[in-house]
């Protein structure tokens, strides 16, 4: 045994010492191979511990040893372990160099794992205990951090939480130790995780303690201590995240104590980080408590000074100023903006009036991170907002120059309406940004150029001859961009623009030039969609084949936009690219296949060994999930789906196994992922619907028109997967994507889609009017479930998009949906009050507008809840909330057998303002349907003559011409009744008529069909209309 014991100290000296890699790799061979087959090698490094004058050596060993005694330690004889772990004990109490002694300390964790649960090694516990007691400081060490490395694995002494946290009481104030008291902050971390919501006791006393632990960490930042303080600062990030109250009762000082980490400049960076990342993690996980302590605004107030302080050159790295920056996002995103916006725009204009560049630039980053969770509440401020912002494109400084791009990007990606509406204030800003020489100014103005162009023009396209790098990529992202929103009116530009990107796709040599040709390509599709098929033809097999060819090299990005690609392809040329399917679908699926779980044998600090002390801390392989493939896989299950929108019969080959992976992609990891699989599912079925040729659907159960058997049999496989993911769907957008696309479904395909799973759907969205969806679970706290008015606005798009679907299934179930819309009704009502946000009021009033028109008569016993919320509406601040209350008016109107016409009077007095001067065209439209479905239903209570002047001048419709069927039913009834007025002013409402036809889209085929027999009897009844020599004439054959 001696000479064993010898060979292998030998042995792990030259690992440890040798500068030949040859012999090292011998050497680590010969302990796989000779020492570490058989249970001797356990006693032996126990020995090498023990006796070893070198602490590498013995440090070695122990790092050994842990791994070897899951391997040997149950095959050894009940002595041999006895007096092993005896010697533990001994070993760990005259250790006096740091590393070892941490090292053997996991190994004796490592062996109570296996010994404390079979009561086998009660010596243990009652050791560590004395040690935690002992008057020697040093044995108090050894004692709390064995206890440590215990939790680290294991929660063996889990029984024994009260007596241990009476121990930490007395070791986290110990008064001759600060390792020992930064020790038990470590293990009452570790002890957190094992702690139940239920245990009250326990989370009380832990509770208690955390004062203390705040000291321990102050005193590690007073001695400027940072590598003690990091591990501090990540015990009370992990406790923030368990659902144990343990911070609750501390939560203010906590929030005022970390602020003031943040903000102290006499820190360093990195300290101040980890300061400001302990805030961040309590608005996502505390943010009840912080707004019932009124935290937010003090909050705001203190992150804007470190938004304005400066930032280090690699832009990867963090800072406070950056992680300041974040913080303001996530409060935005995490929090009701009417609690964070005001305050964060008062420190905007009073950092844009700075002479200090910092403070304008602070001023422009934090309106660029506020946008995304408060779009609703900031629109009617978009004016003002935009001012700033062009404000800081012409800033003198270039830092404020770049970050208003930023702010601009921001915008434009929620706003797009209103920016389309002042380009031509932008575009010069945004040119003049673009040729500036600083790289990162150009980046930025492209990035805002990609959000909002409508037609880039010729200064884009040269500029790209003189851009580098990632900047060149940008600039071909924003053409394709400025191409896929201006339409056919890039046209003139597409010539030149094809001769510099075909280039680009043919590049292969390195990663950048792979770059560049993935954006080049995502580009051509976007352009193709744009100028068309004809325009675009001459170019379509070379362009196709270099695509095709681009699959094929290492890129998941090229990959990515090559399928982008052939969507666009395929949406220009429908069943023109049908050749190219059976090169590309099998590249699809293949990317749908691919694994993302690679074996990463590493740690995140990239040691192989692992931990503080160079050992190996994990039992088995780590695997790393790659978002690359997710990205791909993303892409590749919406372009499947489009492909079939677009190529139809000729991609039926391929149905059956693009179903097969696409529905194994319901359960993906990624939200992406799951989204696109959805959607790709749904088009599928929609697809296959309008291949069917199927009559035109009835509304009602049980279903009256039954959907064609492929229909039924590919609704039969898709739907219940989808419904069956989403009960344990945890992403609200997930949800809200399959609530869209179920929309969608209901509308084209009708009840038949929904007829088998009508409960089961009601359910789900019962739940989520409820708050009570798997989705929604995040809401919950430590104190509860957060207020029905504090909802931030992407909790409100689930709730949309909830009550879109229950207006779906009202228009699809007709008089059917009568028991649910009980149920649902309630529901919708309550999201209607002056407190709620513009987009809540209006998906109130919409969704009981969708569902009084499709209940049809239903609608009656509802009514009395109805009428009185859409006459509210009527006269809500608002212009999209009162054009949903016009619509809803107007089909309640017609569809309730309720007599409600003595209300008419009022009805017309609040409609009335909808026809003057409306910002939102919308709203004159739906106040022409209301007033069209009134006179249909009771045309002698309606004052026609009065009516019709005010009605007829908002006509034709700008922009909602769904409520073309009413308006035109209701002219043709009153001009077959003869009514004087329609006939005193018949030049009028031709000319309207001759303008509505001269739009081939604006009018249902019924209403144009019923429109020219008007126009045909008219002529027949008065010549003297002389319509044979007006443009109408054309109508007259």
């Amino acid at each position: 045994m001696e000479q064993y014991v010898a060979g292998l100290e030998q042995t792990l000296q030259q690992v440890i010492f040798s500068n030949d890699s040859n012999q090292i790799k011998e050497a680590t061979k010969a302990l796989s191979t000779q020492f570490f087959a058989d249970a001797n090698c356990v006693p032996a490094l126990v020995h090498i511990i023990q006796a070893s004058p070198q602490k590498e050596i013995r440090q070695l060993a122990a790092v050994e040893l842990r791994k070897q005694i899951s391997n040997w330690w149950p095959k050894m004889g009940e002595d041999v372990r006895a007096n092993v772990k005896a010697k533990f004990l001994e070993i760990i109490l005259s250790e006096q160099d740091a590393l070892p002694r941490h090292s053997t300390a996991r190994v004796i964790a490592t062996v109570g794992r296996l010994e404390i649960p079979a009561n086998t090694w009660n010596e243990l516990p009652v050791f560590l205990f004395q040690c935690c007691n002992s008057a020697n400081a040093g044995h108090r060490e050894v004692g709390v951090y064995v206890i440590y490395a215990i939790f680290e694995i294991t929660d063996a002494f889990a029984d024994n939480l009260q007596q241990l946290l009476e121990l930490f009481s007395r070791t986290i104030v110990d008064p001759d130790s600060q390792t020992i008291r930064i020790t038990t902050v470590q293990a009452l971390g570790k002890i957190a995780d094992f702690i139940d919501e239920d245990q009250k006791q326990v989370i009380s006393m832990f509770a208690e303690l955390v004062p203390h632990m705040v000291n321990v960490l102050q005193q590690c930042l007073t001695d400027k201590d940072d590598e003690s303080a990091s591990k501090c600062f990540d015990v009370f990030d992990s406790l923030l995240v368990l659902e144990a109250p343990f911070l609750s009762k501390h939560i203010q000082n906590l929030v005022q104590f970390f602020m003031n980490i943040g903000s102290n400049k006499g820190y360093e960076s990195v300290i101040r980080v980890q300061g400001l990342s302990f805030l961040m993690w309590s608005i996502v996980y505390k943010k009840t408590k912080l707004q019932r302590l009124k935290l937010v605004t003090p909050i705001i107030q203190a992150l804007m000074p470190i938004a304005a302080e400066e930032e280090p050159e690699d832009s990867d790295e963090d800072s406070p100023a950056r992680l300041a920056i974040k913080v303001i996002n996530i409060l935005s995103t995490h929090l009701p903006p009417q609690q964070v916006f005001p305050v964060a725009m008062e420190g905007i204009l009073t950092y844009m009036a700075n002479a200090d560049p910092l403070y304008r630039k602070a001023a422009m980053l934090t309106l660029a991170v506020l946008v995304e969770g408060s779009v609703d509440f900031i629109r009617p401020k978009f004016n003002e907002l935009l001012l700033i912002v062009c404000a800081g494109l012409r800033d003198p400084d270039a830092t404020v120059r770049r970050t208003a791009c930023m702010a601009l990007s921001a915008l434009a990606e929620e706003f797009d309406q209103e920016i389309a509406e002042n380009h031509a204030t932008l575009l010069p800003s945004v040119f003049n940004l673009m040729n500036e020489t600083n790289p990162e100014i150009t980046k930025e103005a492209c990035n805002a150029l990609d959000a909002i162009l409508e037609g880039l023009g010729e200064n884009v396209l040269h500029s790209n001859d003189h851009a580098q790098g990632e900047t060149r990529a940008v600039v071909v992202a924003a053409i394709g961009s400025a191409a896929h929103a201006s339409g056919s009116e890039f046209t003139p530009y597409f010539t030149e623009v094809m001769k510099r990107l075909q280039i680009l796709m043919t590049l292969r040599s390195n990663d950048e030039e792979l770059m560049l040709r993935a954006v080049s390509t995502d580009a051509l599709g976007a352009i193709a969609t744009a100028v068309g098929r004809e325009t675009f033809r001459p170019y379509l097999n070379d362009l196709m084949n270099l695509a095709m060819e681009g699959l094929l090299l290492d890129s998941n990005r090229l990959r990515e936009c090559g399928f982008y690609f052939f969507a666009g392809i395929s949406q220009v040329f429908e069943d023109g690219f049908s050749p190219y399917l059976a090169g590309i679908v099998p590249q699809l699926i293949a990317s749908c296949q691919l694994d993302e779980n690679t074996t990463q044998f590493e740690n995140d600090d990239g040691d192989v060994n692992g931990g503080d002390d160079g050992e190996d801390t994990t039992d088995e392989p780590n695997y790393v999930f790659r978002s690359a493939i997710a990205d791909e896989k993303e892409v590749a299950a919406d372009t499947i789906g489009e492909l079939f929108r677009h190529t139809r019969s000729a991609f039926l080959p391929y149905v059956e196994p693009s179903v097969k992976e696409l529905t194994n992609l319901l359960e993906h990891m990624s939200e992406g992922v799951r989204k696109a699989s959805s959607s790709a599912l749904f088009n599928f079925v929609r697809t296959f619907y309008s291949l069917s040729n199927c009559e035109e659907w009835k509304a009602g159960l049980p279903v009256a028109i039954p959907l064609h058997d492929n229909v039924a049999q590919l609704n039969a496989l898709v739907l219940p997967a989808i419904l069956s993911a989403l009960e344990s769907e945890d992403d609200k957008m997930v949800v809200v994507q399959i609530c869209q696309e179920l929309v969608d479904t209901v509308k084209l395909c009708g009840p038949g889609i929904v007829a088998d799973h009508i409960v089961a759907i009601g359910e789900h969205l019962n739940l989520i009017f409820e708050k009570g969806a798997f989705c929604q679970q995040e809401l919950a706290d430590d104190e509860g479930l957060l207020d029905e008015d504090e909802q931030a606005e992407f909790d409100a798009l689930l709730i949309s998009s909830a009550a879109d679907l229950v207006g779906a299934l009202a228009v699809g179930l007709g008089e059917s949906f009568v028991p649910y819309a009980k149920v649902f009704i309630p529901h919708i009502a309550k999201y209607y009050k002056k407190s709620k946000p513009t987009s809540e009021r209006s998906m109130a009033i919409g969704c009981l507008g969708e569902t009084s028109a499709g209940l049809l008569g239903g609608v009656t016993e509802f009514t009395e809840v109805i009428f009185p919320i859409a006459l509210k509406g009527l006269a809500d601040e608002e212009a999209e909330v009162r054009s949903n209350a016009a619509y809803t008016v107007g089909v309640l109107c017609q569809n309730t057998t309720l007599d409600i016409s003595s209300q008419y009077p009022t009805i017309l007095t609040a409609l009335y303002p909808l026809f003057q001067d409306q910002n939102l065209e919308n709203a004159t439209d739906n106040a022409c349907g209301a007033v069209a479905r009134m006179i249909l239903k009771h045309p002698n209570v309606v004052p026609v003559d009065q009516v019709l002047p005010v009605f007829v001048q908002a006509l034709p419709l700008k922009r909602d011409h769904e409520e073309n069927d009413p308006v035109y039913r209701m002219l043709f009834s009153l001009i077959r009744s003869q009514n004087s007025w329609v006939f005193n002013n018949m030049t009028q409402l031709l000319t309207i008529f001759a303008e509505v036809l001269s739009k081939e889209d604006e009018l249902k085929p019924k209403t144009r069909a019923e429109m020219i027999e008007i126009i045909q009897a008219l002529n027949s009844q008065i010549p003297a209309l002389n319509i044979g020599a007006s443009p109408l004439s054309i109508y007259l054959q």
